[in-house]
C-alpha cells in the first residue's frame, strides 16, 4: 500500500482532487439493511489497538463496521479505534479493509474487488496523508450507486450531494498544513434507501442536541475534531429504534455502558484529556423487543446497573441483558449453597435430617462465631433459603467448605461464580466481593430441573420461596386471565398448577444498592387438554443504585413481571375446561423419601390410581382428599407434622377432607383407585391428595399431588 508525502507541490494536486469513484452498482428496493440501520441482535466488538490485534478478532469472524484512527503507540505502530460484527446473517459480507493507503491504491482495490466504502479515515501520521478504508462487495441486496471523495470543502461536498441526488453516508475532516479538508461517501438518496437527513460539521453537542431534536432524527455517523466539536450526519428513521450518543465515556466504563443498554457501537472514537483516554460512541439497539422492554422499564425506575433474563429450560433464550455481567448477588447466592448440600444429600450419604452446627452470633448482619446449636440440615436449609438467615448460610458453608460449594459452581459450569467472603458482613464484601452472573443462575436452575438432583428435586424447590405474589406473577395472572374472559375458577386453577422457586438478595455497601432475584417457574401449557409444563429460568439484577426502594420496584415489579407476561399470556390461552392434568408440589419425608405419582389421566368415565412409595412396610397407610394448599382447620399451609409425631421434615400440603384407609405392602408401596364419574359436570373439578404412612413411632408425609378432571 503506497502512501506520500505532503510536498507543497503535491499539495495543490489534492486541492484539485475533490472526486475520487463512482460505483457501479444500482440501488435496489430489496437492498440489505446497512450496518448503521441494522437493529438484528448480533455478537459484536469494542477494539481499540494495533492492525494486528484487530486483525485476530477479523480472524474469529468479525466484519469492521467503523475505523477510526487514533494515534500510534510508542513502537510507532498505528493504532485504531473498530466496532465489529459477528459476519453471519443479515450482517454478513464479502468484504475487506486496508489502512495506511493512498488515493490511488483504495482506487485500484475497489476496481478489483468489484467493492463500495463503507468506511474511510483519512489521518495524518508522519507528515503523511493516509487513508483507512473498509469495502464491501457492491453486488446483489447489497448493490448501491455511490460516489467517494477527498480533500474537499463543504461546499464541493453539497454541490455533489445535488448533483448526484446523494445522501451522506460517511464524512470525515482533516488538517493537511493547516487547511480543513474532509472526504466523504455517499449512496443515491433513492428508492429503499431514501431519507430525509441532514449534516453538520464543526458542531458543539449542544448544537447537535438541538438539531435532532428539531429535525426529529438519530445520529447516523459521528466524528470527532481534535477541537471537541463534531461533524456528523443524521436521518429520519423510517423505523425508528432505540439509538444513543454519548460523550466523554471512561474506558473502563465503555462497555458495561454498551451492555447496560443493550446496544452496539456503530461509531467509536477515542481521545485523550489530561492525561486520561475518553471515548464518544454512537450506537444502536442490539437486543430483541422483550429485553429492550425491559431495560428501558428498568431503567426509567433506578439509576443503578441494571440486567435481566428469561429463558425456557432446554430451549431458547427469551430475554438477556448484562447476562455476562458480574454483579454482587447478595443473598441471591444463597442458591449455591442449596444445591451444593443437596447434591450431598443425594451422593454421599448425608440425610437431611443430618445435625449441623448453627452459631447464633451476630455484629449486625454479620454472622460470628459464638453460641452454638445444633439444627438439622434441612432445617438450616429452609432457613437459609426461605427467610435468608445468614447464621444458617454460615453454617451451610462451614459444614461443607466454601472451596467445595465454589468447586460444585465449577462443575456445573459456572464459570464466573465465586464465593469469596461470609455473607452479611459488609467490610469483606467491600473487599472482596461474591461473584455471579445471569447467565450462571441459569446454568444452575437448568441443571435443576434436568435432573441434578435426582428424585430431591422437589425437595430442593420445596425449601425454597415458592409464592406467586412476592414476585409479581400472580398479579399477571389475574390481570392476563381477566384479558382472556378466563372465569375466576379457571384463573385460581391456573395459579394452582403454576409452580416457582425463587431467591432474592439485597446488600447496602457504602450507600451502593445491590439487588438481585432468580428462580425457575413451570407455567401449565395445555396441549391435547393435557397439561404440559413449560418451565423457564428468570431474574434481574441492579447494582451500584443510590436508592434501594427503586432497585427493588426495578426488579420485581418492572423487570419479573415484564419478562413473564407474555409466557403467562400464552399458557393462559391454551387452557379450557376440559383439561385433564396433575402435579406434584411439596416434597415428601424419611429415608429413602416417602413419594406419591399417579398413574393414568384424570378423565371422566376412568379409573386414576394414587401410589405410594418408600413407607413404611405393611403398616397403615392413609390418603386425605382435599381442596386448599394454603389453610387446613385454621393452620396455614404447609404445616409441620413434626408436633403430631411425624418424622423430623415431614408436612402437611393439602386439607383432608376425606381420609381413606389402606395398608401397605411389604416395601412400603400403597395405592389408591379412584372411578372418575362419567358426567361432564366433573369436568374441571380441583383436588388435592396426600398420603400418610404410619410406623411404629413416627409417621412420613409424601409430597402433594393436585388433580384436575377432564373430558
Amino acid at each position: 500500500m503506497r502512501s506520500y508525502p505532503l510536498r507543497s507541490s503535491f499539495r495543490s494536486l489534492l486541492l484539485l482532487l475533490s472526486c475520487a469513484l463512482v460505483g457501479l452498482g444500482f440501488a435496489r428496493s430489496a437492498s440489505a439493511q446497512e450496518d448503521r440501520e441494522n437493529a438484528t441482535p448480533t455478537n459484536y466488538y469494542v477494539w481499540g489497538s494495533t492492525v494486528s490485534s484487530i486483525s485476530s478478532v477479523v480472524n474469529q469472524g468479525y466484519r469492521i463496521t467503523s475505523l477510526k484512527y487514533r494515534g500510534t503507540n510508542l513502537l510507532g505502530s498505528s493504532m485504531f479505534d473498530a466496532t465489529l460484527v459477528r459476519n453471519t446473517g443479515s450482517y454478513a459480507r464479502t468484504w475487506w479493509w486496508y489502512v495506511n493507503s493512498s488515493v490511488s491504491s483504495i482506487s485500484s482495490r475497489l476496481s478489483t474487488n468489484n467493492a463500495r466504502l463503507v468506511e474511510l479515515e483519512p489521518y495524518v501520521e508522519n507528515g503523511t496523508l493516509k487513508y483507512a478504508a473498509v469495502m464491501i462487495r457492491n453486488t446483489g441486496s447489497h448493490a448501491k450507486s455511490w460516489w467517494w471523495y477527498v480533500n474537499s470543502s463543504v461546499s464541493s461536498i453539497s454541490s455533489r450531494i445535488n448533483s448526484n441526488n446523494g445522501r451522506l453516508v460517511d464524512v470525515d475532516s482533516y488538517t493537511v498544513n493547516g487547511t480543513t479538508y474532509y472526504s466523504c461517501i455517499m449512496i443515491r438518496n433513492t428508492g429503499s434507501d431514501a431519507r430525509s437527513w441532514w449534516w453538520y460539521v464543526n458542531s458543539t453537542v449542544s448544537t447537535i442536541s438541538s438539531r435532532i431534536n428539531s429535525n426529529n432524527a438519530r445520529l447516523y455517523s459521528l466524528d470527532r475534531r481534535s477541537t471537541g466539536r463534531f461533524d456528523c450526519i443524521m436521518i429520519r428513521d423510517p423505523s425508528p429504534k432505540q439509538w444513543h450518543w454519548w460523550v466523554g465515556v471512561p474506558t473502563s466504563q465503555l462497555v458495561s455502558r454498551l451492555e447496560n443498554y443493550g446496544e452496539r457501537a456503530i461509531d467509536l472514537m477515542s481521545y485523550v484529556v489530561s492525561g486520561t483516554r475518553y471515548y464518544a460512541v454512537l450506537t444502536i439497539n442490539n437486543k430483541n423487543a422483550l429485553t429492550t422492554d425491559v431495560g428501558n422499564r428498568m431503567r426509567s425506575t433506578t439509576n443503578g446497573t441494571v440486567g435481566c433474563w428469561l429463558e425456557r429450560v432446554n430451549g431458547s433464550n427469551l430475554a438477556d441483558l448484562n447476562g455476562n455481567a458480574v454483579f454482587e448477588p447478595a443473598s441471591t447466592i444463597k442458591v449455591l449453597h442449596h444445591v451444593h448440600a443437596m447434591r450431598q444429600v443425594r451422593f454421599l450419604g448425608i440425610n437431611l435430617t443430618t445435625p449441623i452446627t448453627v452459631y447464633s452470633g451476630y455484629n449486625g448482619s454479620c454472622p460470628l462465631d459464638t453460641g452454638p446449636f445444633s439444627e438439622q440440615l434441612q432445617a438450616s436449609l429452609r432457613r437459609m433459603m426461605e427467610n435468608s438467615d445468614n447464621a444458617r448460610t454460615q453454617a451451610v458453608a462451614r459444614r461443607f467448605g466454601t472451596s467445595a460449594i465454589n468447586s460444585t459452581a465449577a462443575s456445573l459450569g459456572m464459570s464466573s461464580t465465586s464465593l469469596n467472603h461470609r455473607i452479611g458482613c459488609g467490610s469483606p464484601a467491600l473487599a472482596n466481593p461474591n461473584e455471579l452472573t445471569l447467565r450462571d443462575l441459569h446454568v444452575l436452575y437448568e441443571a435443576v430441573a434436568n435432573g441434578y438432583l435426582g428424585s430431591y428435586r422437589n425437595t430442593f424447590y420445596d425449601l425454597m420461596l415458592q409464592n406467586l405474589s412476592g414476585i409479581g406473577i400472580s398479579a399477571v395472572i389475574d390481570s392476563e386471565g381477566a384479558s382472556l374472559n378466563l372465569s375466576s375458577q379457571t384463573i385460581a386453577s391456573f395459579k394452582n398448577f403454576t409452580l416457582a422457586a425463587h431467591k432474592g438478595g439485597s446488600y447496602t455497601l457504602n450507600s451502593a444498592e445491590h439487588r438481585s432475584a432468580f428462580g425457575w417457574v413451570s407455567l401449565p401449557f395445555i396441549s391435547n387438554d393435557v397439561i404440559v409444563p413449560r418451565e423457564y429460568t428468570f431474574g434481574a439484577f441492579v447494582n451500584d443504585a443510590t436508592n434501594g426502594t427503586n432497585a427493588n420496584n426495578a426488579i420485581y415489579q418492572q423487570a419479573i413481571p415484564t419478562l413473564l407476561r407474555a409466557e403467562i399470556r400464552a399458557a393462559m390461552q391454551s387452557w379450557t375446561n376440559s383439561l385433564a392434568g396433575s402435579q406434584s408440589f411439596g416434597a415428601g419425608c424419611g429415608s429413602p423419601v416417602y413419594r406419591q405419582d399417579l398413574q393414568n389421566l384424570p378423565r371422566i368415565g376412568t379409573n386414576v390410581s394414587y401410589r405410594a412409595r418408600n413407607g413404611n412396610p405393611s403398616t397403615l397407610a392413609v390418603i386425605g382428599f382435599g381442596f386448599s394448599s394454603t389453610i387446613w382447620n385454621g393452620t396455614a399451609l404447609p404445616a409441620s407434622m413434626r408436633g403430631f409425631g411425624s418424622e423430623s421434615g415431614c408436612f402437611a400440603y393439602n386439607d383432608i377432607v376425606v381420609p381413606v384407609a389402606h395398608v401397605s405392602d411389604s416395601i412400603g408401596t400403597a395405592t389408591h383407585s379412584l372411578t372418575i364419574p362419567n358426567d361432564p359436570s366433573f369436568v374441571g373439578t380441583e383436588f388435592l391428595s396426600q398420603w400418610y404412612s404410619f410406623g411404629r413411632s413416627a409417621f412420613r408425609t409424601s409430597n402433594s399431588q393436585r388433580t384436575i378432571i377432564g373430558l
